[in-house]
């Protein structure tokens, strides 16, 4: 008789979760006339940005919308980590464009103009970049949303801005899902990039483990020992009733989406032992690609979706490995370090990052998969483990002890500018989400 329990997941999650995601949006619209770039440039931090005070309409109430969307744009294009950001404490931007005109020196500058006001209950905002050689206007944006839109539409203002100067979107609007246990069990969260707008998603109550988003940014998949069983479950971005993925007896850990988003990579211990295996995201076509003795597990999709990394024992000591898609053409990375675990393969596809143990603790490693030069990020007290690329492969999310409890951290991608994300609790297992919309 078989051991396994049928697997079963409700097709209404997506649609709910779409459904969720468009009336949640529904607050933010942007009217976008034609504009004429001007700015491009590979060397993007030789960007300056002069971020005036915005300016409000004389509604009520319309200074502090204007204030509160300036703090979050001046935050979000610090953190993009691409250019020098100057705030200045005027809102005359006709007269400050002038002044700095007749300053500019070798880098490229421009200047970023905002006004806000009320209309029909509604915030209305208007945002324009100015390059300040030419006084051109090279960008405007007009935004309409709720006040608990607010935080969302900066993001996407800022998102605009990068854009704009360097040809990427940038990654203020993605989110990032992560493990916490501040309501007493290990539930999934999820958060802003930036740490803000924490909510639980899980109501398990009961041990939830490795969450993952789907390419399209609508579902989390995870580990829940909610039934007893360590099972794979799928839950909307927002939270909703989870479905499950896969239910066999034993393991069922490490969920990994492929890029295109059609399979899932995933370790189980159906056969035994901890082996890697592929399925369809509705739990069908179940596929198993590592077939060794020692215990193969957390599996990274390369960013093209030929290939696997994951870790393995199979040499003596936990490295890790790549593998075709397949299965096929299994070979050793690591070489340094007793213990290396937790791949996960940058956008670009050239680096991996993962948790390496030097002496009693985790640090970050990356290595250049062409070079195989592993570079340590991180050299703090306790563990750092658990890292995640952001979606432009500028920096990378982590979780650490050396507070004393998990939390989770942000760095730059050569481990400078390290900023702390939550405060409070056992918080570990980040997960950093596509850019909306980017499948």
């Amino acid at each position: 008789m078989s051991s396994r329990r049928r697997p079963k997941i409700t097709i209404l999650l997506s649609l709910a979760s779409l459904i969720c995601s468009l009336l949640l949006f529904a607050d933010v619209t942007a009217q976008e006339p034609e504009v004429h770039l001007e700015i491009r440039t590979s060397e993007a931090r030789s960007v300056k940005i002069y971020v005036p005070k915005f300016d409000a309409s004389d509604s009520e109430g319309a200074g502090v919308f204007a204030d509160r969307f300036k703090n979050i744009v001046t935050s979000d294009l610090e953190r993009s980590g691409f250019f020098e950001v100057v705030t200045v404490p005027v809102a005359d931007v006709s007269s400050l464009l002038q002044e700095l005109k007749g300053k500019v020196g070798s880098t490229e500058e421009v200047l970023v103009e905002g006004k806000a006001s009320l209309e029909g209950g509604k915030i209305v905002f208007e945002g324009r970049l100015h390059e300040v050689a030419s006084l051109k206007t090279i960008m405007n944006k007009r935004y309409r949303f709720s006040d608990r839109a607010l935080r969302r539409a900066a993001h996407r203002f800022s998102d605009e801005i990068v854009l704009q100067l360097t040809g990427e979107r940038g990654i203020a609007s993605t989110s990032i899902a992560f493990i916490s246990a501040q309501s007493g069990a290990k539930e999934v969260c999820v958060m802003d990039y930036d740490g803000q707008r924490k909510k639980q998603i899980t109501m398990e109550k009961s041990l939830c483990l490795s969450p993952d988003w789907s390419p399209d940014g609508l579902k989390i998949a995870y580990t829940s020992y909610s039934r007893g069983n360590p099972d794979l479950h799928v839950v909307g971005r927002y939270g909703g009733k989870p479905g499950t993925l896969s239910a066999y007896r034993g393991l069922n850990s490490s969920p990994a989406w492929s890029p295109s988003g059609r399979k899932i990579a995933l370790t189980l211990t159906r056969d035994g032992n901890a082996e890697i295996y592929l399925m369809n995201p509705d739990g069908s076509e179940l596929r198993r690609l590592t077939r060794h003795p020692a215990i193969d597990s957390s599996p990274s999709w390369a960013p093209n979706g030929r290939q696997l990394a994951f870790t393995s024992d199979r040499g003596g000591s936990p490295q890790i490995y790549v593998m075709e898609s397949d299965g096929s053409n299994v070979r050793r990375l690591t070489f340094k370090g007793s213990y290396n675990d937790s791949p996960a393969w940058s956008p670009d596809g050239g680096r991996i990052a993962y948790a390496s143990r030097i002496g009693n603790s985790f640090q970050i490693f990356v290595m250049d998969i062409a070079g195989m030069t592993p570079v340590q990020l991180t050299d703090s007290r306790g563990n750092n483990e658990n890292p995640e690329w952001s979606p432009d492969g500028r920096q990378i999310v982590f979780s650490s002890s050396r507070g004393g409890e998990r939390d989770i951290y942000v760095m730059n991608a050569d481990g400078t500018n390290v900023r702390r994300l939550t405060h409070a609790g056992d918080n570990f297992n980040p997960s950093w989400s596509p850019r909306p919309g980017e499948e």
